[in-house]
């Protein structure tokens, strides 16, 4: 009985999908651009880069509009500002030798040349929190996942317990970038290893099937670790359950995530402490598990 009730179940949903064929024109707002924000400042010496483009037309085929001549600074709760540089159409750095301070709180602020989404100042802020220490990495290489194998990135690490920490990881192959997006960033928070040594967990996993993600002998692989906040962890988890697969019969409806830009600004600015793991790929680093 049980069995013919679920069989029923599914033949009037699917004449209730098959009844739905009415036509609904939707208005799309093709006037209205928003300004888009994308930026971090680490502990790190370096170049640190901000992003400015804006939205388009449902329709527009091409990459978001690059919004360039904008003053852009980053100013700590110190009062020390330093004015980023616009280096190509869309892109604003710091000097080289520029890097933030743990415990800083650092406020982002946009100066347009031209109003976008009704304002022409944009802010945002986001405090730089320090990271626990990173012991070591290693890899291993599973031949029981997929057709040909995936490589694991493990971490050895203590996390300092007491507070509610969060973090981010980012993996560079030969000093090549390999998380270079969403889906390949992890970030996670301590709930599973609160206080405690992680010996060995796995953080970020590649398909040995694609030439992208693939590992050989004498490859460097540096893992990078960066303590974040939670308003930045609750983002990430949003864009991340955002742009994943929905089921469009159970799943609810769309909306933007909200980021930290002020006004009518979508993005993030994100402010966090790094610290790095790397190895050498050879026999005595690499965890081998077989089929």
């Amino acid at each position: 009985m049980k069995t013919k009730h679920i069989y029923l179940l599914f033949i009037v949903l699917a004449l209730g999908m098959n009844s739905c064929t009415e036509r609904i024109d939707i208005e799309l707002d093709e006037t209205f651009a928003r300004l888009i924000v994308e930026g971090n400042l680490t502990n790190d010496t370096m170049a640190h880069t901000v992003y400015l483009s804006e939205t388009s037309s449902y329709y527009y085929n091409q990459p978001a509009p690059k919004v360039s001549g904008a003053q852009v600074r980053f100013i700590d709760d110190l009062g020390n500002a330093v004015e980023l540089s616009e280096t190509e159409a869309g892109t604003y750095q710091t000097p080289e030798d520029y890097y933030g301070e743990i415990g800083r709180t650092y406020e982002l602020r946009i100066d347009l040349e031209e109003e976008i989404g009704g304002s022409k100042i944009y802010e945002a802020s986001s405090k730089l929190v320090d990271v626990g220490a990173l012991d070591s990495i290693r890899m291993e290489f599973n031949s029981r996942f997929g057709n040909d194998g995936f490589w694991i990135v493990k971490l050895y690490a203590l996390d300092p317990g007491g507070i509610e920490n969060f973090y981010i990881f980012n993996v560079y192959k030969n000093k090549e970038l390999m998380t270079d997006t969403l889906n390949k960033v992890s970030f996670t928070d301590d709930k599973l290893f609160d206080g405690n040594y992680t010996f060995g967990i796995g953080i970020s996993y590649f398909n040995n099937s694609y030439d992208n993600q693939s590992f050989k002998m004498g490859d460097t692989v540096v893992l990078q670790m960066g303590g974040i906040t939670k308003p930045h962890y609750t983002f990430l988890a949003n864009m991340s359950e955002a742009t994943s697969f929905q089921n469009p019969l159970f799943g609810g409806p769309p909306a933007n995530v909200v980021g930290n830009i002020s006004g009518s600004g979508f993005g993030y600015f994100a402010a966090y402490s790094s610290t790095y793991g790397s190895l050498i790929i050879s026999e005595k680093t690499v965890d081998f598990t077989e089929k």
